[in-house]
């Protein structure tokens, strides 16, 4: 009783769905639905007996033709029903789809970084997003044929008991044996869907590799084709195999089915009526003629009721994973302060541990970072550096110790307003396929202000606003996957727009993850050099591989295997002769050997 609780609860989440989207689409989903299935059983079942009953029974013909007519306009009121109804379905879809896709990506901001790093995520979120829009819309169209399906077959089950209560028993057999055999078939679609959710993903994963141009250049200039394709192969053939087991079991569960409404409700039904015809001495000849189309339109009908009743079942647990996943948003959570702006960010003993992982990333780090402050956070790759960060900004939660700013705990303020202070540029950077004014500052430009504030932040960062390429200005799209004249960056100008972002969002401090990685040693030195000149009074941190720009920040920090070996000022750690002073001089006598004339020039300014 519970589980049946359970999936009426999800079904009316599926319909509610639809109804907070557009209430007259539901509305008029379930009443067309349900009223064209209840009106072919007057059309195909009692019209069919009335014809008989007025033939044997010398009816006047005027009133036959009458009937006739009206029943025919009734038909045809309910086609333009449907017609019409499929002009406003198609017309309000979308109104759906965007209401139900945006309160997914709504919510997907509030998912923690930390749930990206398991597999088991991955999967009921790839399950919650195929259960979207469409989903609900068809669970809705589906319940008014339910509806009209449960109808028509009592009603023309009425019809035929009032010519023989005994075609009862090759109606009701087969229902019973379908309903609990489609349950079992249900479940065992559900059960399919679950268990080649991974494998499903895999094989997506491999096709969206070769379609993304950052992918392109790899699988030209290595012999990965192979691997990919066996993945696939692999997952493909999983999905098979995980298939035929439950469709072979699925084939023998709607064998039971079908057979049970051919042979009773179909065969034997009509056997029964052919013997009472030719020996039952029936009244009304002509009511067990009709009935023979009566049978096998009220067949129809619970085979369909059957069959909707399964798939509405089926869908309402699939609809479970999007159920979960949209109330996550419902759960109650006290309100937080906003920090307002920072003053300070303190560290004391932390340490965290990816899920899944034995070993920590970060250990036991203790720092202090006050606005107007530059710190630099250097090391190897895998020293815990970005994971540092991120924990910084509170998108990830500390195994231990704790973070503090402002003296309060960040477990005790609004995190989504305390992020928004920050002004980011990761090593993983992203630019989107939006024109340029929009992804330096991640939203739409309202005015000529805004196209000024935009062009300022990319001459700070270096960029060429006058690029041959920008066909449109700033209003250039960057990439051509949807334009033709769109601007397809390098990656030193990838870098440049992201650290646009930083400069036109003017925040209280700024975090730059490796944003000079695709520059050149010149590039990278005015790129600093306008950061720290624009950033003043703000707070920076920045992690480069490059020890030359550390010279720029007041503090030093030197991190190996997670953990901070040496800090202080770039005088300070040199003359320490570590970690700091090993890297730096190994850095430093490569530009020698390496870097043209000019670039030293610039380096000798750098180092001066």
């Amino acid at each position: 009783m519970k589980k049946k609780e359970k999936r009426v609860g999800q079904l009316r989440y599926a319909l509610k769905q639809v109804w907070d989207a557009d209430p007259l689409l539901l509305i008029f989903t379930l009443f067309k639905n349900s009223i064209e299935q209840i009106f072919y059983v007057f059309f195909f079942v009692y019209l069919t007996k009335y014809i008989f009953n007025c033939i044997e029974n010398n009816i006047e013909y005027r009133k036959l033709v009458t009937f006739l007519i009206f029943a025919c306009l009734g038909h045809v009121c309910v086609h333009f029903i449907c017609g019409w109804y499929e002009t406003y379905r198609k017309i309000k879809m979308p109104e759906v789809y965007r209401y139900i896709f945006h309160r997914v990506m709504d919510i997907s901001d509030t998912i923690k970084l930390s749930d990206y790093e398991s597999p088991e995520f991955y999967d009921k979120y790839a399950r919650a997003l195929d259960r979207c829009a469409e989903s609900s819309i068809d669970l809705a169209i589906q319940t008014g044929v339910y509806i009209g399906n449960v109808g028509a077959t009592i009603m023309s089950l009425v019809i035929i008991v009032t010519v023989d209560p005994v075609l009862l028993i090759f109606m009701i057999i087969p229902m019973v044996v379908s309903l609990y055999f489609g349950k079992k078939n249900g479940k065992c679609n559900y059960d399919r869907e679950k268990d080649i959710t991974r494998d499903k993903r895999t094989a997506d994963y491999v096709k969206r590799v070769y379609y993304e141009k950052k992918c392109a250049a790899e699988i030209r200039l290595f012999d990965i084709n192979s691997i990919m394709l066996d993945k696939q192969q692999k997952a493909v053939e999983r999905m098979g195999e995980i298939s035929l087991k439950y469709r072979m079991r699925s084939a023998l569960y709607s064998f039971i089915m079908k057979g049970s409404y051919s042979i009773l409700a179909g065969i034997a039904a009509y056997i029964y009526v052919a013997f009472r015809v030719k020996y039952g001495h029936v009244s009304e000849l002509s009511s067990y003629v009709a009935m023979i189309s009566a049978m096998a339109f009220s067949t129809d009908q619970l085979k369909h009721a059957v069959e909707n009743r399964i798939f509405l079942n089926n869908e309402s647990k699939l609809f479970k994973n999007l159920q979960e996943f949209l109330e996550a948003e419902r759960v109650p959570e006290d309100a937080k302060p906003d920090v307002g702006e920072i003053k300070s960010i303190e560290l004391k003993d932390v340490s965290f541990t990816y899920p899944g992982s034995e070993k920590s990333t970060v250990n036991n780090i203790s720092l202090t970072w006050n606005k107007g402050e530059k710190l630099a956070i250097v090391g190897y790759n895998g020293a815990g550096k970005t994971t540092l960060i991120k924990l910084i900004m509170g998108l990830y939660p500390v195994t231990s110790g704790q973070i503090l700013v402002n003296g309060k705990n960040i477990n005790d303020i609004d995190l989504d307003a305390y992020r928004k202070r920050f002004g980011t540029v990761f090593q993983d950077l992203q630019v989107f396929a939006m024109p340029l004014v929009t992804n330096v500052l991640m939203r739409k430009p309202k005015d000529e202000n805004d196209y000024e504030l935009a062009k300022k932040a990319l001459k700070d960062a270096q960029f060429d606003v006058d690029h041959p390429g920008l066909i449109k200005g700033l209003d250039t799209i960057v990439s051509r996957e949807f334009d033709e004249e769109g601007f397809i960056p390098s990656g030193g100008q990838a870098q440049k727009i992201a650290i646009a972002r930083v400069f036109a969002m003017q925040p209280d401090m700024a975090i730059l993850d490796e944003p000079s990685s695709a520059l050149d040693p010149l590039a990278e030195y005015n790129m600093y050099n306008n950061m720290m000149r624009l950033s003043k009074g703000r707070g920076v941190i920045f992690i480069s591989h490059r020890l030359s720009s550390a010279r720029m920040a007041d503090r030093i920090y030197m991190m190996k295997n997670g953990s901070v070996v040496e800090h202080g000022t770039h005088e300070q750690l040199m003359e320490a002769k570590e970690h700091y002073y090993e890297m730096f001089m190994l850095q430093a006598e490569n530009y020698q050997d390496s870097l043209p004339e000019e670039m030293l020039k610039g380096a000798e300014a750098f180092y001066a």
